[in-house]
């Protein structure tokens, strides 16, 4: 894992310091997100609940998502430290003042529930709808805390949280219910801790690296096919 400086800058916009891409890792958690590398640890954790609770609450993930970039036109780009994210760019172009009311409207609840942690571009003097960033500097304790939070269930998006009281997840028990979201967190760890690969450069990482995907895949594949039986989806 490695750092840089870009265009003469060490950190970028927000306060993180600008990094390589092998800092950085591919949750591939929705269509058109694996695209966009973000910085492992609590930016990832942060980063990726952004974007399901996006797709969940706001509107569908539609295009690719753009995450780290090696370059960017902007020199301190928060792009460059691999904590920010433009979603749904076509829809969205950089200036302009595009996005409906009620779609503006689920963005605030989303950050006023990611407790300042994400900010909007279009809060900018130039607005730009598309970008999401972190909100805090690296080291902040804000940062790690509310990490912690989403990884214990805060907003339903990792962990274990309560049972939701709509739509067809009510349809599992509360054992079930808690079990999907517990593997749901487990792969989600797997997915943002850095590969083996780099961390020990030992002749056994990649071996050990495809031994935990395939376990991760089994798991999440059997418990799948579990609840598409009982919802009726298949036989």
């Amino acid at each position: 894992m490695s750092f840089r400086t870009v265009y003469g800058y060490k950190y970028s916009e927000n306060g993180w310091r600008m990094c390589n891409r092998d800092e950085c890792v591919v949750a591939n958690v929705l269509p058109y997100t694996n695209t966009a590398p973000v910085r492992s640890g609590d930016a990832a954790t942060i980063l990726n609940a952004w974007l399901l609770w996006y797709h969940g609450n706001v509107e569908p993930i539609s295009s690719p998502v753009w995450g780290w970039s090696a370059t960017n036109d902007v020199a301190n780009s928060n792009h460059l430290s691999g904590t920010a994210l433009d979603i749904n760019a076509p829809k969205y172009p950089w200036g302009a003042r595009v996005m409906p009311a009620d779609r503006i409207a689920k963005v605030r609840k989303g950050l006023a529930a990611f407790e300042g942690t994400i900010f909007w571009g279009a809060d900018w003097q130039r607005a730009d709808e598309m970008h999401y960033q972190l909100g805090f500097a690296e080291g902040d304790r804000r940062i790690s805390a509310f990490a912690e939070k989403l990884n214990n269930g805060h907003l339903g998006i990792y962990g274990t949280a309560e049972p939701s009281e709509e739509g067809a997840l009510m349809a599992l028990s509360h054992a079930e219910q808690v079990e999907l979201l517990t593997k749901t967190r487990e792969l989600h760890h797997f997915l943002v801790t850095a590969e083996p690969s780099m961390v020990d450069g030992t002749p056994f990482a990649a071996a050990t690296l495809i031994r935990t995907a395939d376990y991760h895949a089994f798991n999440a594949h059997s418990l799948a096919k579990r609840i598409a039986k009982k919802l009726g989806v298949i036989e």
